[in-house]
């Protein structure tokens, strides 16, 4: 049964079963391309005096067909944790594309594809800036 471990576990969970071999498994029998960890509880395993995290946030892209809720499931049973945040950055916006590949990267099918998947999100949230600031401005009014 899931219970609501606590963020930090759950990610040491996770980095451990990445370790073991487990996620690779998990990813193949997905479809998965990319899998890593972003935000407060990838903050805070890399700063202890970072806040503490009220869910972990994981980053995905799929080579095709998205299994999503299979995927979740298997996050969940491998980190007995519920409170875990997908985020599928295929397609995503700039930002959360951005945010996503600037975590921990645990697992990629090809070698090197998170370095390459990160440096294109951090230059597509570079050439977008002008864009989300126009917009600002025009909310402004």
């Amino acid at each position: 049964m899931l219970r609501g471990t606590d963020p930090i576990e759950a990610l040491q969970r996770l980095l451990a079963a990445a370790e073991a071999g487990e996620v690779d498994a998990m990813c193949e029998r997905w479809g998965v391309r990319l899998l890593g960890v972003f935000g407060s509880a990838a903050r805070h395993i890399r700063d202890p005096e970072a806040p503490a995290p009220r869910d972990l946030d994981v980053s995905v892209s799929f080579l095709g067909t998205r299994h999503e809720l299979e995927l979740l499931a298997d996050l969940a049973r491998l980190t007995d944790c519920d409170v875990i945040d997908l985020a599928v950055l295929d397609g995503a916006h700039p930002l959360l594309r951005a945010a996503g590949f600037v975590g921990i990267g645990l697992y990629e099918r090809e070698r090197g594809g998170w370095a390459t998947e990160q440096m294109a999100a951090l230059a597509e949230y570079r050439d977008t800036e002008h864009l989300r600031r126009l917009d600002l401005e025009a909310l402004a009014g």
